[in-house]
């Protein structure tokens, strides 16, 4: 009798698990609610959490609770660091457990506020808040600090552009500077003991330590950190303050609102501090919002305009340069508050560089103080930086089956696992599985090793001028500096020349060893497959290719995976034909004096030139790897031969057919002997040139009106922007109007010149048939204008119509909301009922049985 009970009571309890199972949180997922409430007032007063840690909850809970709820939702809340070695080894990577730092092997605690805030790893760095409550602590949380529970997560990512990408862009004048000071002082790493040690004193020490295996960081800066710090808390100048300003110019590198600092990665590298305007003699009065007037040629130089959208356009990825200036004392809350003032910061940009010395910052990826695996692993992580024109990365992937079949069943994903399951906690591949992730099968046995390493499954650049392998190295300035060689500029035929047998063995190149392009793909018009030329890898990227082929065979099989990597690779080929074929036509240009290098992104060929290598020609070779067709296509070779090289193309012909022209000119006036008056001969070889140069802008100006027409076409369907478009129709029309108006000034001229000159005729009637064409183009403007006119009042209709439909969607999804809210209450009602009345006919089953027996 009492047993049956028992039996009865556990059954009861059993039912009620099962009827509650459906409202648990699956592990590792976010709780929010009133579960996430509890479960920080329990972490406060928990033995788990250290008292130093329980401290900074008790009260950021009331200041920062944001940050304290994401620290509760994290896995740092729930585990010590000693249970990383459980981690890498489930990751196939148990050897880095040993690497951990010694402070944290046995540690009993979880990992909380203290232990990333106040356990930072180095003692001497400049930015240290000494007295915060009772407490020595930093603000920012650095790559070192984190390399302390993470060494291979840290090491690897030390050797990629995401470690390096401030220094090599926005910072890279500046950075520049202080390394060929450097090298000045003897710095070699490829010289003595003392050139060598020079090297790793004031380098990031790349050319003298192994991949994969050593931290790499810039420790020199920590040293610039404090001396900065000092000088301008002091106002004195030490010996590394006075290098700085011999060697770039300036203290730190936010000193001249880089107004000097030129780079194809902003408009000051071109149009912002364009030289035309200034050799016409031309200066425009601009008054800044201050009250600041100036006469300028150029933007860069009115003193207000400081570019400061590089805070937000470049370093938000890029990253900044954290410098810390002073230490201060102020009221926040009610309280004093000690705390170092810093400069560049915030700032997340996967490369920003830390007051430690510290390159690229964990945060970019793992957004704190959460540090979520799923969110690291969800494509638009990448995406929030690989995006758009340049390089849309985000947008190829959506496009491709890969991202169709990830938008479909991506939230039902187990995100969180590790390792990842190919197939059993996803189905098809996101950024970080092609290039990052640890992939294992069912069992939890490793397939494909895990990597922070973002070369490691990659063969080429795709970013840059030309096709070229990926580099050793990150750091492109020192290759530069030591190599005397620019790998971004060369040939694959040159690398063999630039050898250094100073070298280790595997640093004796620029770039990674082992590409070779070979023709078996048959002769023209033979029956054969593959009709392509073929790459030939060897060493490390022979092992590269290797090991993405290795992800995309767990999916597909080896004849897709092979065949699928053999086109990809000839756009490759096929895109470096183009880029040099195009550079070509510049230099050409440069050389034939129709444009200045003196500022090389100002000019109309070299901004189509940049067009092409920095967004066109990235966009033709992403969008194939990564099975966009849309933007291999249309945005890709398309827009890089049809548009860009075209215009490349006609506007280099233009040129020097009107140079041309000018010289056959000259060479009939001379033979003309005293039929022309040296006076007459010269005002007339003038007028030619100026009706040439007008021919030009005619040329420009008619090349709009199909795009004008294409505007107006997409506005009538109802995407256009009516505002736009008509500002264009009225630019064209005041444009024709200007040149009408010259031309027939010019035409007078000619008529008073000598009217007795056949040539001279010729010109007239020339320019009374160009006029016609102007009259003529002029009327087509204003038909299109009235176009533009009538499409906005359709837009205008449109959008009336639009706002009704939204205020009915809106009522409906109210009466929706309404309805779900009933449905909810009832499903909930009849769920609990449902889980009594079975639990009732479970007890009164018993107790039939019990009576029976009784």
């Amino acid at each position: 009798m009492l047993v049956m009970r028992r039996f009865l009571v556990a059954g009861i309890l059993a039912i009620s698990l099962l009827l509650v199972a459906g409202m648990a949180v699956p592990a590792g997922a976010a709780q929010f609610g009133d579960d996430l409430a509890a479960k920080v007032q329990e972490l406060m007063q928990s033995n788990k959490v250290s008292p130093q840690t329980r401290a900074c909850l008790s009260c950021h809970v009331q200041y920062t609770p944001g940050i304290v709820y994401d620290w509760a939702n994290s896995e740092h809340a729930e585990m010590t660091p000693a249970a990383l070695a459980d981690l890498y080894k489930a990751i196939g990577a148990s050897e880095w457990a040993d690497k951990v730092a010694e402070k944290f092997k046995n540690y009993q605690y979880v990992v909380g506020c203290y232990e990333c805030h106040g356990m930072f790893k180095e003692a001497d760095r400049p930015d240290i808040i000494d007295n915060h409550f009772g407490y020595k602590i930093v603000t920012v949380v650095t790559r070192k600090d984190c390399s302390q529970c993470h060494p291979k997560e840290s090491t690897e990512i030390s050797w990629t552009w995401h470690a390096t990408g401030a220094l090599m862009s926005p910072f890279k004048p500046w950075y520049l500077g202080i390394l060929k000071w450097a090298k000045s002082q003897g710095a070699d790493p490829f010289g003595d003991a003392q050139a060598k040690a020079l090297y790793e004193k004031y380098f990031p020490p790349y050319l003298t330590k192994q991949r994969d295996v050593d931290d790499i960081n810039w420790d020199f800066y920590k040293e610039i950190a404090k001396a900065v710090m000092q000088y301008l808390e002091t106002g004195q100048e030490n010996d590394i303050v006075k290098m700085l300003k011999q060697a770039t110019g300036m203290v730190t590198p936010y000193d001249k609102d880089w107004k000097t600092f030129i780079s194809p990665l902003w408009p000051a590298s071109g149009v912002l501090n364009t030289t035309l305007v200034g050799k016409m003699g031309i200066k425009i009065a601009v008054t800044a919002m201050d009250g600041t007037s100036k006469a300028v040629s150029n933007i860069m130089e009115h003193p207000s305009f400081r570019n400061g959208y590089v805070y937000h356009a470049c370093f938000e990825c890029h990253g900044s340069v954290v410098i810390p200036y002073k230490k201060e004392t102020v009221q926040i809350n009610g309280m004093q508050v000690n705390r170092v003032a810093l400069w560049g910061w915030p700032n997340n940009g996967a490369a920003r560089v830390d007051p430690d010395g510290s390159m690229g910052t964990c945060t970019a990826c793992h957004p704190r103080h959460l540090f979520s695996v799923k969110q690291a692993r969800e494509p638009w992580t990448c995406g929030q930086c690989h995006l758009g024109y340049d390089h849309p990365h985000i947008e190829i992937y959506e496009e491709s089956k890969h991202g169709n079949i990830a938008t479909a069943y991506g939230e039902e994903w187990n995100w969180e696992q590790i390792p990842w399951r190919v197939g059993v906690d996803f189905n098809a591949p996101t950024c970080a599985t092609c290039h990052m992730s640890a992939i294992a099968d069912a069992n939890g046995n490793i397939l494909v090793q895990g990597t922070h390493d973002l070369v490691k499954r990659l063969v080429w650049d795709q970013m840059h001028f030309f096709s070229i392998p990926k580099g050793i190295i990150p750091d492109k300035m020192q290759q530069a500096l030591f190599y005397g060689w620019s790998q971004l500029k060369g040939k694959l035929e040159q690398i063999e020349a630039k050898k250094n047998d100073k070298a280790p063995e595997h640093y004796k190149y620029p770039v990674f060893t082992g590409v070779k392009i070979v023709e078996d793909g048959g002769k023209v018009g033979e029956t054969k497959f593959p009709r392509l030329l073929k790459v030939e890898y060897t060493g490390e990227l022979a092992k590269h290719r290797a090991e993405m082929e290795a992800v995309c065979k767990l999916c597909h099989s080896t004849q897709w995976t092979e065949n699928f990597f053999r086109t990809a690779d000839q756009n490759i080929i096929d895109y470096d034909i183009v880029a040099r074929y195009a550079n070509a036509l510049l230099q050409l240009a440069w050389k034939e004096g129709i444009h200045d290098n003196s500022n090389i992104l100002d000019e109309y060929m070299e901004i189509m030139w940049y067009y092409i290598w920095h967004h066109e020609g990235r966009r033709w070779r992403n969008g194939a790897f990564m099975m966009g067709p849309d933007f291999a296509h249309w945005f890709g070779i398309v827009d890089t031969v049809m548009d860009k090289l075209g215009r490349m193309t006609s506007y280099l012909y233009t040129a020097l057919k009107i140079k041309q022209l000018e010289s056959q000119i000259q060479a009939l006036k001379a033979s003309a002997g005293a039929q022309y008056t040296p006076e007459l001969a010269a005002q007339i070889a003038q007028l030619q040139r100026e009706l040439e140069s007008l021919k030009a802008q005619l040329a420009a100006l008619e090349a709009q009106v199909p795009v004008l027409k294409s505007q107006l076409q997409s506005l009538e369907a109802g995407v256009a922007d009516v505002g736009a478009l008509k500002g264009d129709v009225g630019a064209l029309k005041e444009d024709v109007n200007s040149l009408v108006q010259k031309l027939q000034e010019l035409s007078k001229q000619l008529e008073t010149l000598s009217p007795q000159a056949k040539e001279i005729q010729k010109l007239v009637s020339q320019i009374q048939q160009v006029t016609s064409q102007l009259q003529t183009l002029g009327q087509k403007a204003e038909a299109a204008s009235a176009k533009a006119e009538e499409a906005s009042a359709k837009a205008e209709e449109a959008g009336t119509k639009a706002g009704k439909a939204i205020s009915m969607v809106e009522e409906i999804s109210k009466k929706i909301d309404e309805l779900s809210s009933k449905i909810d209450s009832v499903s909930t009602t009849a769920y609990t009922l449902g889980g009594i009345a079975l639990a009732a006919a479970i007890i009164a089953l018993g107790l039939s049985i019990v009576y029976r027996r009784s």
